[in-house]
């Protein structure tokens, strides 16, 4: 029988989101519909049990100890981001040895799915050739790519050689000479499913010089104008024209450090986390995403780099969505791999094909400023602010003002005293907006609320006052922002 983590990358599993607990410490058996909480004591062991409804935060931990208990490979809760943060969830799910997930999908989906995965039958030897024949088409050209989509697809490792003994190959001729790939051979209808996919990847990867140029070849070409030295930029991005790279419009890049995660990961990011986020921006960004916004990849020195390309000023509402997608796609990307420091920065918007590069460097330089677990994504200061307070709290008097403001809380240690800086942070740039400020934390309002009342009775501060607010807000950026060590 496979375990979870085998099955995650079985098709339509794709809405399962890991929020606790080990991913591989129980063979799956069969997945189950819970309609009440109460009955996940009786679910047989390696079941996938799927809870009907959320359940309220009390219930949690008595939900996950139960299921635990009855030797339940994974619990699903529906619209359970709530679990991501909730310490005691973690603790039982690790000591239960079982894996905690949320979804926000469609379950009579999902659980077709899964049953699918667990049987290993033609259904799901179809499914997976089907998804190939789907996501591949993205890759043509990129042997690397393909490799790395058939091996998610599979839950199998795909490497770019010749097969060897106990091994299923699949070759195919292209403009740049012969591609191979090879998997570990499978029996019946899994083998079924590598040998086809194999067949599809090798074609694909070796078809990149005909036809339409793919999309692939857009984030190569911006990847070269990134690094290329800057006298060669009116070259490539000449030939950046050619293949539909909008290098003339203005742009505004966002880096995600990935070194840590696996190569098929960071492709995984390309093919799966980024389209998704797109579609969740556009939904549910501050402001209207217009048309004809244009957003291409590229994976450069480990770290990917997207560009979101503006035909006019993007101004402030382009801003924010480039933010937004930042951090929704580091938000998915750490759910996936919570072992994984991933961080991310955004620059200013600049035009022009050295406007992407001045917007890159931005975005790496952004990813130096000081930063904590709650807030892993950091914009370009493009007004100069934090250089601006840094030079301010450089001075004694300033100094001396902004820690008695903050002693009350400063005093607790840096541990207990940066998360309440944080939040208090957040919260009076968001005009005390408690809504506000959990989205960019990526915590509940409600530990925000908690947070917050915790500074109040601290300080014995009025955040009614401009002027208490206006203070306070100063000294929180001033300190935040300020490197270790003397001034």
């Amino acid at each position: 029988m496979p375990r979870l983590v085998d099955l995650l990358s079985a098709p339509g599993l794709d809405t399962l989101r890991p929020l606790a607990g080990p991913l591989d410490a129980t063979e799956v058996t069969g997945i189950r519909l819970e309609p009440r909480a109460d009955g996940l004591a009786a679910v047989p062991a390696g079941t996938v049990a799927v809870l009907l409804a959320p359940l309220p935060d009390h219930l949690l931990d008595v939900a996950v100890r139960d299921a635990a208990a009855a030797g339940a490979a994974a619990l699903v809760l529906p619209g359970g981001e709530q679990a991501a943060g909730d310490i005691a969830v973690h603790a039982l799910a690790e000591r239960g040895r079982i894996a905690v997930l949320t979804t926000d999908g469609d379950l009579a989906a999902l659980v077709v799915a899964v049953d699918r995965a667990v049987a290993g039958d033609s259904a799901d030897a179809l499914a997976r050739i089907g998804a190939a024949a789907r996501e591949l088409p993205s890759a043509a050209g990129d042997p690397e790519r393909a490799a790395a989509i058939a091996a998610r697809l599979l839950g199998t490792p795909v490497e770019r050689r010749a097969a060897g003994p106990g091994e299923e190959g699949a070759s195919a001729a292209g403009p740049d000479g012969e591609v191979r790939l090879a998997a570990a051979a499978q029996p019946g209808h899994p083998g079924t499913a590598v040998r086809s996919v194999l067949a599809l990847a090798a074609l694909t990867a070796a078809g990149g010089g005909h036809g339409d140029v793919p999309v692939r070849s857009r984030g190569h070409l911006l990847a070269e104008l990134l690094v290329a030295p800057q006298d060669q930029t009116a070259r490539v991005a000449a030939r950046g024209r050619t293949i539909g790279l909008p290098v003339d419009g203005r742009h505004i890049a966002l880096r995600i450090e990935a070194a840590a995660l696996p190569a098929a990961d960071r492709y995984r990011l390309l093919d799966t986390v980024l389209p998704r986020t797109l579609t969740d921006v556009r939904q549910h960004a501050d402001g209207h995403v217009p048309d004809g916004v244009h957003w291409n990849a590229a994976l450069v020195d480990d770290a990917l780099v997207l560009l979101g390309t503006w035909p006019t000023d993007p101004g402030a509402p382009g801003r924010r969505t480039a933010l937004a997608l930042a951090r929704r796609a580091v938000d998915r990307l750490r759910r996936l791999h919570p072992e994984a420091d991933l961080r991310g920065g955004v620059g200013a918007p600049h035009r022009g094909p050295l406007g992407i590069r001045t917007s890159a460097r931005e975005a790496r330089a952004a990813l130096l400023k000081p930063t904590g677990d709650t807030a892993p994504v950091t914009a370009h200061d493009a007004a100069g602010l934090d250089r601006m307070l840094l030079e301010w709290y450089a001075s004694d008097t300033a100094r001396e003002a902004v820690d008695e403001l903050l002693a009350p809380v400063t005093e607790l240690g840096p541990d207990r005293a940066d998360p309440l800086l944080r939040t208090l942070q957040a919260y009076l740039d968001h005009n005390n907006s408690p809504a506000r400020a959990a989205d960019e934390l990526h915590l509940h309002r409600n530990a925000v609320g908690a947070r917050i009342r915790r500074i109040t009775d601290l300080t014995g501060a009025d955040l009614t006052d401009p002027e208490t607010r206006l203070a306070l807000q100063l000294a929180c950026r001033a300190r935040l922002s300020a490197p270790p060590g003397p001034a």
